[in-house]
């Protein structure tokens, strides 16, 4: 038999619960579409594209563990399980309402989460459905989702957040892109030290 679970309980959850899911979300944005020269310039869509060919497992790993996480988190707060944590038991009527005001994302996340990650379709060679949504609508779901949140929790214990911080995760992943090519950097040139100086027999000081 499930726990009966408080209005308190559940809201709780979800706040860490939608933390991860857009500290995932910006996490996957920076990996995939830094390397886009839609999004910023050729040159830096190169230097990015040239930082992640320097581990590309890891950053490839990382890329789809950030997607499927970010999927599957943001669809906790709609399961209708009543074993399950959901805002369904909060409010059911507003919460059919923002799924209906955010079909067309909620509908490609579902189906990305359905046939894709949670499980493996059958027909999974016929991919015209599974898209992911864009950026500029998968942004504002996720504002829309903030504050359909916080609009529950202002009746459930009259708090708010704004999970500004789940955002800095971009940061964290600019920085590591810095370092590696500042390292990378130092690398080379050791190696041109190493190989062009320092065992040359020809230098300076074998010759004089």
């Amino acid at each position: 038999m499930s726990k009966e679970l408080s209005h308190k309980e559940i809201t709780d959850y979800f706040r860490s619960n939608i933390y991860e899911a857009i500290s995932s979300y910006n996490a996957w944005k920076m990996l995939s579409y830094s390397k886009s020269n839609k999004v910023v310039s050729d040159d830096m869509a190169k230097r990015y594209l040239e930082i992640q060919n320097y581990h590309p497992g890891f950053f490839a790993t990382a890329e789809r563990a950030f997607l499927v996480d970010f999927v599957i988190m943001s669809l906790h707060p709609f399961d209708h399980r009543d074993d399950s944590y959901s805002l369904y038991k909060i409010n059911k009527e507003d919460t059919e309402d923002f799924i209906n005001n955010n079909e067309s994302v909620v509908a490609a996340l579902r189906n990305l989460r359905n046939k894709l990650f949670a499980h493996r379709d059958a027909d999974i060679n016929n991919t015209k459905n599974l898209i992911i949504p864009s950026v500029v609508n998968q942004n504002k779901y996720f504002e829309n989702l903030i504050d359909f949140y916080n609009k529950l929790t202002s009746v459930v214990d009259e708090s708010s957040t704004n999970f500004v911080n789940a955002k800095e995760i971009k940061l964290d992943i600019e920085n590591l892109f810095m370092n590696l090519y500042r390292g990378e950097a130092i690398r080379k040139k050791q190696i041109d030290i190493e190989w062009l100086w320092e065992k040359d027999n020809k230098k300076a000081s074998d010759i004089l």
